[in-house]
């Protein structure tokens, strides 16, 4: 104890030594919070396992293709897997790219629209079965071959090392994958189709009765969604419709407006067998009924360019002899065209690649900023729920136990029943609370529209930013599934912070950019700044826009 009070006395002769004492613990908090905040910044600074090479001015990258991929691969494991992740259902999760995979074309159209009959002139052989009635009831991938025929069945294909991304598609089942093949050929020497290029021969649609969602018209399997999966990682979509049946049956109108919704960018749409039209009449009522048909899934005013042709091979002498009203040798050349737009695709499949990436960028930060904006709305609401009816049934709570403890002198069994009965109605307006909270949730839930315009306000006053609404009808069902998947008066959806969305902000601005130079370079352009509406260099004023 006399040690204790020597040090008392010490400290008291010392009047500076507590001062300094404090001054330093206040100075090694401080610096310690600094140096966290200065830790925690740098985890939210993007850290590029690359450089950004300034193509423009003259640098160049050793393997551009391999350059591509590493940036591709970073955005997606750094940027949307983490966002991705906490979000209910991972609605990203089917949007990521898988490297490496082969340029592809999916061809897609009516059972009688011609489509076997076109890939078999591209191949050179015929390969693919004919006919006015269905005649193919599965996917079929058809590659050239250096040496030899070779058949692939669907469980190799799950595994094919050229295709990774394949190996999603056994989610489909076995009723899919049992159907699902690929045609390794050797074909002639004088052949159309380049090595190192896929084309898709899907089923013809048809029209069936739906027994279900999920069988999507009898097929076993979500056709719907396998046409999806395919066209989103197609370099080209070629859509061929015939003039008996311009996209006006069930399945094709199924598969324009949520198969190939927001992909537009990738169609070549052919209007086919125009050889069989007598008049210009019949030729402006199909064309017409077909630019009906795909207004409902491009939302544009303008109809979209659309080949007509007719396959070759099909001048037989009943061409010959009869009298055509129509400019066959348009027709012809047109064929032509389209067949150039099939080969090109390997040309664009980069940047279909970095297309896919800068989308889904994108849409994830539109779902962000929505859906944490009807969280927050939901949150405060719930805070709002608990702290009224905790009010309103704390205070009388205590004024009770206030006079039945100090009043009352009566029965014991008054206050106990009276105890019984309050908390049985505070049990029931709890519930009451909840089912408000959840009634309130839906009515959010219903009203996202308004929550995508207050989200992007600013962008709406000083842009028309048609693109932004284009995007929001992609992006509008899966933030209502986010919602549904998570009940928010229970458990709060994972935040996503602003700093995450400025992230994705960077990477639109840069990353993207460079993964655009990489692609001119890979094309072999002359110089490194890619060409953007007929100019080189900048953005639109709606590609700027998030």
């Amino acid at each position: 104890m006399s040690r204790l009070e020597d040090l008392i006395d010490e400290l008291r002769g010392h009047p500076e030594v507590p001062a300094l004492t404090a001054l330093g613990l206040a100075a090694g908090i401080g610096f310690g919070g600094l140096y966290l905040r200065h830790r925690r910044q740098q985890g939210r600074t993007l850290q590029r396992p690359f450089k950004v090479v300034d193509l423009v001015n003259g640098e160049s990258v050793e393997d551009p293709q391999a350059e591509l991929t590493r940036v591709v691969q970073w955005l997606q494991d750094t940027i949307v897997r983490p966002i991705d992740s906490r979000l209910p259902g991972r609605p990203f999760e089917h949007d990521l790219l898988a490297f490496p995979f082969t340029p592809m074309v999916v061809v897609v159209g009516n059972h009688s629209a011609g489509k076997s009959t076109f890939i078999n002139d591209l191949l050179g052989l015929k390969m693919q079965e004919t006919g006015v009635a269905p005649t193919d009831d599965g996917f079929t991938v058809l590659q050239r071959h250096a040496k030899r025929d070779e058949i692939e069945d669907g469980p190799t294909l799950l595994s094919c090392p050229e295709n990774r991304p394949f190996k999603e598609l056994q989610r489909f089942g076995q009723p899919f994958w049992g159907h699902f093949r690929r045609k390794k050929l050797l074909l002639p020497t004088d052949t159309n189709m380049p090595y190192g290029l896929q084309v898709v021969d899907t089923p013809g649609m048809i029209d069936m009765p739906v027994k279900s969602e999920h069988m999507a018209g009898g097929r076993g399997y979500n056709f719907i969604e396998v046409v999806r999966w395919f066209a989103k990682r197609a370099d080209l979509i070629l859509l061929l419709f015939d003039p008996d049946r311009p996209g006006t049956t069930g399945e094709s109108l199924d598969v324009l407006t949520r198969s190939l919704a927001g992909l537009d960018h990738k169609f070549v749409i052919v209007l086919n067998k125009v050889d069989q039209l007598d008049s210009s009449v019949d030729f402006a009522r199909a064309y017409g009924t077909l630019g009906w048909a795909l207004s409902k899934v491009i939302p544009r005013k303008d109809i979209p360019q659309i080949y007509t042709m007719y396959n070759a091979g099909v001048e037989s002498e009943g061409h010959t002899i009869r009298e055509h009203k129509l400019p066959l040798e348009a027709f012809r050349k047109k064929r032509k065209e389209v067949v150039a737009e099939v080969l090109r695709a390997k040309d664009r499949h980069w940047d279909n690649v970095i297309t896919s990436t800068e989308d889904t960028l994108r849409q994830l930060q539109m779902v962000a900023k929505v859906s944490g904006a009807v969280s927050d709305r939901l949150s405060r609401q719930y805070r709002e729920a608990v702290f009224w009816g905790g009010l309103g049934l704390g205070v009388p709570a205590l004024v009770a136990a206030k006079v039945l403890n100090d009043k009352w002198t009566g029965s014991r069994w008054i206050p106990a029943a009276f105890w019984a009965f309050y908390g049985g109605m505070s049990y029931g307006i709890a519930r009451l609370l909840r089912a408000y909270c959840s009634q309130f949730e839906r009515l959010q839930v219903a009203d996202l529209d308004t929550y995508f315009e207050e989200a992007y306000a600013w962008y709406f006053i000083h842009v028309d930013a048609e693109d932004l609404r284009v995007r929001w009808a992609t992006v509008r069902p899966r933030v209502a599934s986010i919602l549904k998947a998570a009940a928010v008066s229970l458990a709060p959806l994972p935040r996503v912070y602003e700093w995450e969305i400025k992230r994705i902000d960077e990477c639109l601005e840069k990353d993207i950019w460079y993964l655009r130079l990489l692609a001119k370079l890979l094309r072999g352009g002359a110089d490194g700044a890619p060409e953007v509406n007929g100019e080189k260099g900048g953005t639109s004023a709606a590609d700027s826009s998030p």
